[in-house]
């Protein structure tokens, strides 16, 4: 039984590993995001704009993150 309780713990901490980066680069997105849009009067509607910042933000947050990780 002790066994078992220390596979399913070593799976959730690998599962918890491969999370932390996809919910690190959330977080940093939307800060870099809401930064540059921080004097755009209206963001309440999808726009071209709109969805460049974020992909441009979402592609920062990856450099970035891949960069510390070095």
């Amino acid at each position: 039984m002790g066994e078992m309780k220390q596979a399913i713990t070593r799976e959730e901490q690998e599962r918890l590993k491969e999370d932390r980066p996809a919910s690190t680069i959330i977080i940093a997105a939307s800060v870099i995001a809401a930064v540059r849009l921080a004097r755009e009067p209206d963001i309440s509607r999808a726009s071209p704009r709109l969805s460049t910042v974020v992909a441009n933000s979402v592609g920062l947050a990856r450099m970035i993150l891949d960069h510390g990780v070095r």
